[in-house]
């Protein structure tokens, strides 16, 4: 019996939202980093009126993917390790910015470093 991998989704909504054939902690780090910029005001959700702000939620995303980041280590690629590095770098830094006040950027996560071979 063949199973939809996408059962929530309606019929061609998976390929229309481009979702990723199998999971990886890759894509796994740019939902979490969007949804934690998200929280941070950066971005406004789909059908909201404004922007919303909820600086306690987008700590513990943060945190969540330090936890993350913890766990899986010595079983991730140079390039996932990079990828929390520099992810979790940024969003402190915007954590700090939004803390303080400051207006937030546009949500902008980092591209995925190219295989060096």
């Amino acid at each position: 019996m063949d199973e939809d991998p996408t059962p929530h989704c309606p019929t061609g909504a998976a390929e229309a939202n481009q979702l990723p054939e199998t999971p990886s902690l890759s894509s796994h780090i740019f939902q979490l980093a969007t949804a934690a910029l998200v929280y941070m005001g950066a971005a406004k959700l789909p059908g909201a009126e404004q922007v919303e702000v909820n600086l306690p939620l987008a700590k513990l995303t943060i945190d969540t993917l330090d936890m993350l980041k913890a766990k899986t280590e010595g079983n991730r690629t140079a390039d996932e390790t990079s990828l929390f590095d520099d992810v979790l770098y940024q969003l402190r830094m915007s954590y700090v910015k939004a803390e303080s006040g400051s207006p937030p950027e546009p949500a902008t996560p980092p591209a995925e470093q190219p295989k060096q071979e």
